[in-house]
């Protein structure tokens, strides 16, 4: 099996959302155009609400590729040590982090994977140009790519942060820029395993984490801001 462009990494823990909603945002990746993925699913805590039955066996018919692991004790920060075991313990490139209350839209990882060719295209386009030929695409690939998300039953307070609307009609588009606290829901933040690494894995436990972490890798490493909205955060 050919070594996956991107990994999926889902934490599940008990009792935060019905095994409905789970299904429906674990069935939203399985319509994804672009196959060339795993996905890593790591339920924290009692086994008193294991992993839905019936996502192994659609996911063993559809063949998709995919790993799950029972941590023994619960980490009880919100899925952030979850995220941490799938960021080293992925094969793909790419890490693409997911929440079960998710929808991500069936060209979101196509149009990711564009966006990467298309960039690192023009680097080499312009590299070899002022070179005479000789490029060092490779010292200068994009290791993180930004993507809008639509927030579903939040609006935007009077401090510019995010709140819970009593409406579940509202909704709050998340584009991504500029990377800033309150801005940033993890699965807009499309990172290279070897970016994550380099900033130490997910290693903020804060509840507002998201927004932390992509800003420590925007300040590192040369960022794509796509226009693509890659799915809901419901």
């Amino acid at each position: 099996m050919k070594q996956p462009k991107f990994s999926i990494i889902v934490p599940h823990y008990d009792g935060v959302i019905s095994d409905e909603t789970f299904i429906e945002g674990m069935d939203s990746i399985l319509f994804s155009k672009y196959k060339n993925f795993e996905v890593l699913v790591y339920h924290d805590g009692p086994t008193s609400r294991p992993i839905p039955k019936s996502f192994k066996s659609v996911y063993d018919y559809h063949k998709i590729d995919y790993k799950i692991k029972e941590t023994k004790t619960r980490y009880n920060d919100w899925g952030h040590s979850q995220r941490d075991l799938g960021i080293r313990e992925a094969k793909g490139d790419y890490i693409v982090h997911f929440n079960p209350d998710n929808i991500l839209y069936p060209d979101a990882l196509q149009g990711i994977a564009d966006a990467l060719s298309f960039a690192h295209a023009t680097d080499m386009h312009n590299q070899c140009n002022a070179v005479q030929g000789v490029s060092s695409v490779f010292d200068n690939c994009y290791e993180v790519v930004v993507c809008p998300v639509i927030m579903e039953g939040v609006i935007r307070v009077a401090n510019g942060s995010l709140a819970r609307s009593r409406n579940p009609q509202h909704k709050t588009l998340l584009d991504g820029f500029p990377v800033r606290l309150y801005n940033i829901d993890c699965m807009q933040v499309v990172a290279s395993k070897k970016a994550w690494l380099s900033i130490g894995g997910w290693h903020d436990k804060k509840e507002t984490s998201d927004g932390v972490l992509a800003q420590q890798l925007y300040d590192k490493y040369k960022c794509i801001f796509s226009q693509n909205i890659i799915g809901v955060h419901r």
